[in-house]
């Protein structure tokens, strides 16, 4: 059944009659209230309804974090068309490829990326077009967003059904094949309900959010927005004297961001002194360090921090403080534990299943023979209402990450390896497709990284990778990113002696005092596959 009410746009519309007045997002220069962006979302909804685009049509969004982000998602979710994001962290004609196969009948997008539309012959045809800047004749666009808020709202929601799809985004798996997360009404919701119970807001309260999930969550619950003034594609290298201004300035009191941006931040309160009244800080994306938590608990003495993990398919999946982290010793291994997420959330059920390269098909025995015991590494899986299940128009990539229950559930893998401990706290020991097959064992890398380091100095980031073997299969290469000053000698004396002490191998260990490779899209994480590939050609 189709209603308004079903439509995730309907939480907009029903907080801009409570708080018409309240800023919704708040950019350096300029803010929107809540009434506002309702408003202009409203018109762009009319516009974009005038131009011919339909209910159920796919329109591609290249607009980077802003007002006008918000007000091209929003006026699509409206009408009930689906807005369609590509990672802008992949390759320009890898890009131009996964919007392409989106087959979209409307392009929004800030001037520069329609230079890409222009050099694409299938992006070329696309009849709808629209740039947040201004025009020449049909150039870069045949309408500005301006243009097309023109015509008077009509003040309605459209009806949506809830499995209807309202937002698909394409990430680049390790394939390069497009992989698009169909996340519909009924999961923007479910998600909605479950990010507010678990990190619930307060009255007063004002958010910096670096992920457009999180800003998306403020609007549904009332919370203004300050997007940081930042280069998401540099987190690494936010000015954190900028965004502490902002935080001062706007009264932030809570914060969503990738470690990095945290790092950041913490290191320049060291250095002046200068700290904001936060209540709360989240962060996620990637493993972060005990030594990370302690510097940032030391800058920041009166806040909150929360260490969340989740994916792209299935966000939030857990969460834990920095205290309980900081606390956490794994009865299993605590020699080298893995890195500890927490408890699997209320809304979420959670098993850990054999590690296994193909797709996961239950017989008639269920989970028998997949299921592992307590304490015993394999794959984490994941189900609930706020867990994508399926992906666009990619049966193989169903088949590939999802797994269907006998009752009818639909489980998410999570590509993360690790156990569950005895009291339930998911620890996390490496990527699936990281994991190393050395001859007949599974080495786990972070596990490895975890032995080498151990808090260490010297050491600024550590990778253990699987290189091909002629005995062993993969042999375990532990690529070390040390201080330029660092004794290397004295150093592998101590690293092989942190390993034997916690049974992890490595066959060879190098050193570099250059950054290892990281994901774009957070800085944080380790790109295995680039770091391979350098392996191998040298």
């Amino acid at each position: 059944m189709k209603s308004p009410a079903h439509n995730v746009l309907s939480i907009l519309a029903e907080n801009a009659r409570r708080w018409p007045d309240r800023p919704a997002l708040i950019l350096k220069d300029t803010s929107i209230s809540f009434a506002g962006l309702r408003e202009r979302t409203d018109r762009a909804s009319a516009g974009l309804r005038s131009q011919g685009l339909r209910p159920g049509d796919r329109a591609i969004v290249m607009i980077p974090m802003s007002i006008d982000l918000y007000v091209a998602m929003l006026a699509l979710l409206d009408l009930g068309a689906v807005a369609v994001f590509v990672d802008p962290w992949i390759g320009w004609k890898q890009i131009a490829a996964f919007a392409a196969f989106a087959e979209p009948r409307a392009y929004l997008g800030i001037p520069r990326s329609h230079v890409l539309r222009l050099f694409s012959g299938r992006l070329r045809s696309i009849p709808i077009t629209v740039t947040t800047g201004g025009r020449l004749g049909p150039l870069p666009a045949r309408r500005t967003l301006s243009e097309i808020e023109e015509p008077p709202g009509d003040g309605d929601v459209h009806a949506a059904g809830l499995d209807d799809p309202a937002l698909i985004t394409f990430t680049s798996g390790s394939s390069g094949e497009p992989k698009g997360a169909n996340r519909t009404h009924r999961f923007l919701l479910a998600q909605h309900g479950a990010l507010s119970a678990e990190f619930p807001s307060r009255d007063g309260d004002v958010d910096m959010p670096m992920f457009p999930v999180f800003a998306l969550n403020n609007l549904a619950v009332g919370v203004p927005s300050v997007v940081p003034a930042m280069d998401f594609r540099r987190v690494d290298q936010v000015d954190a004297r900028i965004l502490l201004g902002q935080m001062r300035d706007h009264g932030v009191t809570t914060c969503t961001a990738s470690s990095p941006f945290f790092d950041r931040i913490a290191a320049s309160i060291e250095r002046t002194g200068d700290r904001p009244a936060l209540r709360r800080i989240l962060t996620g994306g990637a493993p972060v360090s005990d030594a990370q938590l302690a510097a940032w608990g030391k800058a920041l003495p009166e806040t909150e921090i929360f260490v969340a993990y989740g994916s792209t398919e299935a966000e939030p999946v857990a969460h834990l403080s920095a205290e309980e982290r900081l606390a956490a010793v794994s009865d299993v291994r605590p020699d080298s534990p893995g890195f500890c997420a927490g408890r699997p959330i209320e809304r979420i059920r959670a098993k850990v299943i054999r590690i296994h390269d193909g797709p996961v098909e239950l017989g008639p025995d269920g989970w028998e023979g997949w299921e592992l015991p307590q304490g015993e590494i394999g794959e984490l899986v994941v189900t609930g209402e706020h867990v994508c299940r399926d992906y666009y128009r990619n049966p193989g990539a169903v088949k590939e990450n999802k797994i269907f229950g006998p009752s009818g559930a639909v489980w998410h893998r999570m590509g993360d390896t690790g156990y569950l401990d005895g009291q339930g706290r998911f620890w996390i020991a490496g990527r699936v497709h990281s994991t190393v097959r050395r001859g007949d064992a599974l080495v786990h890398p972070q596990l490895v990284e975890q032995a080498a380091c151990a808090g260490d100095s010297r050491l600024l980031r550590a990778a253990a990778v699987g290189l091909p073997d002629s005995e062993l299969g993969q042999k375990v290469v532990l690529v070390l990113q040390v201080r330029k000053d660092a004794d290397r000698a004295g150093l592998e004396q101590d690293i092989k002696a942190r390993l034997a002490a916690a049974g992890q191998p490595a066959d060879e260990i190098r050193f570099t005092s250059e950054p290892l490779p990281v994901d774009p899209r957070h800085n944080s994480k380790i790109d295995y596959g680039k770091l391979r590939s350098s392996l191998q050609r040298s």
